[in-house]
């Protein structure tokens, strides 16, 4: 189960930096990522190879939590439930959503961590369930959605 408590001064530099150069580089993407969005044929119209950046937005996306979840473990629902609802928000356009989701994920996992640190008195909570309990109800909400067509009108 994923936590905070563990946090050293002396792994933030390398995590900071991998995931500062990794956040930049989708910031400066948000053309291509956009295209992506319309579909491969429009994306190809535009001249964009989508099978080429599904590959490095993915590698440097594993590379990203694999370094996160190294640091941290494995803190679940965030990356499912931040950009939902951000996009659902600011909208489908990445050159708003990227910043947003960042600092929106971020903020969500530090008030997860205290409602963790502060839901048991004596005791301190594991992040994941605090998530989990927020996620779920919030990713079958979203399939039902879909499944059953409600999102469409």
């Amino acid at each position: 189960m994923g936590s905070l408590a563990a946090a050293e001064w002396a792994t933030l530099p390398a995590v900071s930096i991998v995931v500062l150069i990794a956040t930049v580089f989708f910031l400066f993407r948000s053309r291509v990522l956009n295209a992506l969005l319309m579909g491969d044929e429009a994306a190809v119209t535009l001249g964009i190879d989508p099978g080429l950046h599904r590959r490095i937005h993915l590698v440097l996306a594993a590379v990203v939590t694999g370094m996160l979840v190294a640091t941290c473990g494995i803190i679940g629902f965030v990356g499912l439930i931040v950009p939902h609802v951000v996009r659902s928000v600011i909208g489908p356009d990445h050159r708003g959503l990227l910043p947003v989701a960042v600092l929106s994920g971020a903020l969500f996992l530090i008030w997860a961590d205290v409602a963790a640190r502060v839901a048991v008195p004596n005791a301190e909570l594991p992040i994941g369930i605090v998530t989990s309990v927020l996620g779920a109800p919030l990713f079958l909400h979203m399939l039902i959605r879909k499944e059953y067509g409600f999102g469409d009108k």
